[in-house]
């Protein structure tokens, strides 16, 4: 190693200049389908049906070979072991990147009052929805699949279901029906897809639609399992008294003896070395959003009349997963 180079290892700056450079490339090669291509086995540097204009296919295989995530073999690239765990945990790159990542770009112009979030700016639903459930696939619904194993429940509504990969994955696995709500149109249209490839069309209906309005979800009153996950906070973002009456509504609504399903991040506790929940609760404070850790869900629930049947850790840094039951009326 030469003075140069050690002087360069020096310098953290390269550290965030190389992970912004791969987490925008892999986020928007998912985006493009053009990552599931490569997920799926070698490919050679101008994939048969890829336009590419301008040559640039190659280009990004050869820097991905050159940041150690691919590697030639028979005159194709496929992923290395280490590309390989990158993108297994793709879902975090493109719900930062893709859902966040011109948010996180206007953070100037918000603190200085030139733009406002929800006014100027909002974040890509879509993405969101997409990386929300690709992270869910392996850090949420393993720990949620086990904890409802534990109960008996055959109708479930989706609170902010996304793109519905949860609650199809909950009608395959215990044969339940369900109904999902979110306000993104284009995360909706993915979950139609989804409901139509499963082969679930009338036994998984997604309707686009606030959640926040459990009025226009009358499904409620049959089920007797809700799901939120990363929901709530975003009724929190309206006060405590509002998380409250709508937990309150909810157990009013629902049968005496139904659960809910809860997936929350805990705020970031200042610890140096913490992972994920800095980056999350300075994006939810953008949003104007406050998040609660379990004491604080906890206080809210019971208040609203629910009792906890369970909690535990995810595998989702800082996050927590929730089992209430109703109590009201009984």
């Amino acid at each position: 190693m030469t003075a140069v180079d050690a002087a360069v290892e020096q310098r953290p700056v390269f550290e965030l200049f190389e992970g912004f450079a791969l987490a925008s490339v892999l986020a928007a090669l998912d985006e493009s389908g053009l990552l599931a291509a490569l997920e799926a086995g070698p490919i050679a540097a101008a994939p048969e049906g890829v336009p590419d204009p301008d040559g640039l296919m190659p280009a990004t295989l050869r820097y991905l070979a050159q940041r150690e995530l691919v590697e030639q073999r028979d005159g194709a690239y496929a992923l290395t072991p280490r590309g390989e765990a990158i993108v297994k945990d793709k879902g975090y790159l493109v719900w930062l990147q893709g859902g966040y990542g011109h948010v996180l770009g206007g953070l100037g112009d918000f603190i200085t009052g030139r733009q406002r979030y929800g006014t100027d700016v909002e974040r890509a639903g879509r993405w969101v929805a997409e990386g929300s459930a690709l992270i869910g696939r392996d850090d949420v619904a393993p720990y949620a699949v086990e904890v409802l194993s534990g109960i008996d429940f055959h109708h479930v509504v989706d609170l902010g279901c996304g793109n519905a990969r949860f609650l199809l994955g909950a009608a395959e696995r215990f044969g339940v029906t369900g109904v999902g709500v979110d306000l993104s149109p284009e995360a909706c249209e993915d979950a139609e897809r989804r409901i139509a490839d499963a082969g679930l069309v009338g036994k998984v209906v997604v309707r686009c639609g606030d959640a926040g309005d459990l009025d226009a979800i009358p499904e409620l009153a049959d089920a007797d399992l809700a799901v939120a996950h990363f929901l709530l906070h975003e009724i929190f973002e309206h006060g405590k008294e509002a998380l409250i009456a709508y937990l309150t509504k909810l157990g009013g609504i629902m049968p005496a003896g139904a659960h809910m399903l809860v997936a929350e991040v805990q705020p970031a506790s200042g610890a140096h070395d913490e992972r994920w929940r800095p980056e999350f609760t300075l994006l939810h404070a953008i949003m104007r959003q406050e998040l609660l850790d379990a004491d604080g869900w906890h206080d809210a629930f019971t208040t609203a009349g629910w009792s906890r049947n369970e909690i535990r850790d995810l595998g989702l840094p800082g996050a927590i997963l929730l089992l209430y039951r109703n109590e009201k009326g009984e």
